[in-house]
């Protein structure tokens, strides 16, 4: 039982890692456009803001969730109530892809955005 939590930990760790590489593209081009396109100036509460909403607590639950999806299969397999294992591999797959991901993809949509819009002023300066 320990391994099967262990193991998706580990993916939920690698989720989280793609996550956060996404949220932080989509900071650094939108303080790269609002400061450098839009002439606004730097806002520190701002930049404070957006830093603790990249930790926030619902990223735990999702851990919490995680975790104890992967236990109540086992946990009801020494139950005596047998659940086969591709079903307990499917539901702790579904919330890393379905939770974690999801969002991420999110994050990588608004960065490729917002990048899009800096080359597209860029390309208007030069004309």
């Amino acid at each position: 039982m320990l391994d099967a939590v262990l193991k998706n930990l580990i993916d939920i760790g690698w989720a989280m890692l793609i996550f956060l590489a996404a949220y932080l593209a989509n900071v650094a081009f939108s303080l790269y456009y609002n400061i450098r396109i839009l002439l606004q100036p730097f806002d520190k509460n701002k930049a404070i803001n957006s830093a603790f909403e990249g930790l926030r607590p619902s990223w735990w639950g999702l851990t919490l969730l995680c975790v104890s999806i992967t236990t109540l299969p086992l946990f009801a397999e020494q139950l005596g109530w047998a659940i086969p294992e591709e079903y307990t591999d499917i539901f702790a797959d579904l919330v890393i892809v379905g939770a974690v991901l999801l969002v991420s993809c999110k994050y990588i949509k608004e960065a490729f955005t917002k990048f899009n819009a800096i080359l597209q002023a860029k390309g208007e300066d030069e004309q």
